[in-house]
């Protein structure tokens, strides 16, 4: 005897399949969100360091200065 017919037929095993595709998809989107959530903490976790670490010190034209040999130099090094 086929197994469709042992548990209630291809009706049945149908509906059941279909449950579990379902239940794979959750389960996937799940892992998923969670993923895309631990890697946004991660960015944000960097950004944080490399916005601590980063120079936010302004260049006007007055402090660089355009050498002769066409290498621009900032005002300290000259």
């Amino acid at each position: 005897m086929p197994k469709t017919k042992k548990r209630d037929g291809a009706k049945a095993h149908k509906k059941r399949v279909i449950a579990r595709n379902q239940r794979l998809k959750n389960e996937t989107k799940k892992k998923q969100k969670i993923f895309q959530d631990a890697m946004m903490e991660q960015i944000e976790a960097i950004r944080k360091i490399s916005g601590e670490t980063e120079n936010n010190e302004v260049i006007t034209s007055e402090s660089v200065k355009l050498n002769t040999d066409g290498f621009i130099q900032s005002a300290e090094n000259i």
